[in-house]
């Protein structure tokens, strides 16, 4: 069994009165809802988005509407699925860190000690057994206070709630805290770790201003832009003739606003209203100073881009 530091509790902070504070409060540590993206099974939140986010400082996720919802519903819905299932339900009143673990549940069973947890969540989608990341979020907020057991409770597009129980799994925690004491390490010495599937975004969060100097690549480095253009080209064809058809389309339709096929309708051609422009040229030259106030300040990227020639070489091998 592997040996644990000691439980540290502080206050919690209500992410609904105080966001950053609550943002600020957990920063140090990893935190137990990005538990699942160690192991590639969070859906809104990658290792390399987490890891910038600790570098940096960062959010790289801003608090969504899916989320204040979530925060406002989560005391009703506690509440519900106490009376269903017949005890009575403590809020948390904890941060639980662990070295450099932390989480903060959100309700507890009423006793004090040998407490179960109660995970509540809210989603659009109907599900009949709770996320997989909702799992490894409760294996690490379990490491992190000692509960043995933890209720996920969850209300979804049904509108009706439900709950599982999930038992603490020594090897699911142990993978927990292996893993995410690897990436706190990595943060500390602000070196992305090789394990961490990267993308473009990330890279240019790190490296905005690249080095003057080229890097020898080889083989690998041409068989990448190979068949990264060879995508390009082939989406831009049939992109074109894609936009061909529809062309085709609206012409053979005229006037109406639908095709049918033996009374079957296997397209619609109706007028949709766009959102209004804002004019920023004509707002520009009426007025140039209050432009000027709102303009935001210059940001550095990277673009990728093969020569001409060597675009060329390639669409002709394909």
């Amino acid at each position: 069994m592997t040996n644990y530091p000691p439980i540290d509790l502080i206050d919690q902070i209500d992410p609904l009165n105080d966001r950053e504070g609550f943002l600020t409060l957990r920063e140090p540590h990893f935190g137990a809802s990005a538990t699942a993206c160690l192991f590639g099974e969070h859906p809104f939140m990658s290792a390399a988005d987490y890891w910038l986010e600790k570098v940096t400082g960062v959010p790289q996720q801003d608090e969504t509407p899916q989320m204040r919802r979530g925060s406002h519903l989560e005391p009703a819905v506690a509440s519900w699925f106490a009376q269903e299932i017949g005890f009575a339900v403590r809020k948390a009143k904890y941060m639980y860190v662990r070295g450099h673990l932390a989480a903060t549940p959100d309700y507890f069973t009423a006793e004090e000690e040998n407490a179960d947890i109660v995970e509540i969540k809210t989603t659009a989608k109907r599900i009949d057994e709770p996320e997989r990341y909702w799992v490894w979020q409760v294996q690490a907020q379990m490491l992190c206070t000692d509960a043995t057991k933890a209720y996920i409770v969850w209300v979804d597009a049904s509108m009706d709630i439900q709950w599982t129980e999930v038992d603490a799994d020594p090897d699911m925690q142990a993978k927990v805290w292996t893993f995410s004491k690897l990436f706190m390490e990595s943060v500390a010495t602000e070196t992305m770790p090789d394990w961490v599937e990267t993308e473009a975004r990330h890279i240019i969060a790190m490296f905005p201003d690249a080095s003057d100097d080229a890097l020898e690549a080889g083989d690998k480095g041409m068989d990448l832009v190979h068949t990264y253009w060879s995508h390009k080209a082939a989406a831009k064809y049939h992109d074109e003739a894609a936009d061909k058809m529809r062309d085709e389309l609206f012409t053979l339709a005229g006037n109406h606003d639908a095709l049918t096929d033996e009374g079957t309708v296997i397209c619609t051609l109706r007028p949709r209203k766009l959102p209004a422009r804002f004019d920023t040229r004509s707002f520009k030259e009426l007025h140039p100073n209050l432009y000027l106030e709102f303009l935001s300040e210059p940001m550095t990227t990277r673009v990728l881009n093969i020569p001409a020639k060597l675009k060329k070489v390639i669409e002709g091998t394909n």
